[in-house]
């Protein structure tokens, strides 16, 4: 694919955003927690691995090397995996208290499945 070295560097960045936003809403305790604050919660700064590692995969997709576009393919998986973590962590009902899921948390599982496929589809040239 032409625009997928392209469409995963503005993945990367989108998602770098989406962990700015809130992503729960705690009524009761009057919480509002986004990926770099967590208000007083037990939840510690889930947004960070995410910036972290889209960064990281962010300066892959930049990269034309083989080997940079082979271990994006494992950061696309681990970032995956953090998002869904994050959804599954931040949205569970505890002591009867369900938090209010924010768009932001959404928006994160469904940006770190593009930046996966994208890093399925890497321009690469092939020497003749």
């Amino acid at each position: 694919m032409k625009h997928s070295q392209t469409i995963g560097f503005l993945l990367c960045a989108a998602l770098f955003y989406c962990t700015t936003q809130p992503l729960v809403i705690i009524d009761s305790q009057h919480w509002v927690i986004t990926g770099w604050k967590s208000a007083g919660s037990s939840f510690g700064q889930p947004g960070k691995f995410l910036a972290y590692f889209g960064g990281l995969s962010l300066l892959f997709f930049a990269l034309p090397y083989l080997w940079a576009k082979r271990f994006n393919v494992v950061l696309g998986a681990l970032i995956l995996a953090w998002s869904f973590r994050n959804f599954i962590v931040l949205s569970t009902c505890q002591m009867g208290e369900c938090p209010q899921k924010q768009w932001a948390l959404y928006a994160c599982i469904v940006i770190s499945f593009g930046i996966l496929i994208m890093t399925f589809l890497p321009k690469i040239k092939i020497p003749k």
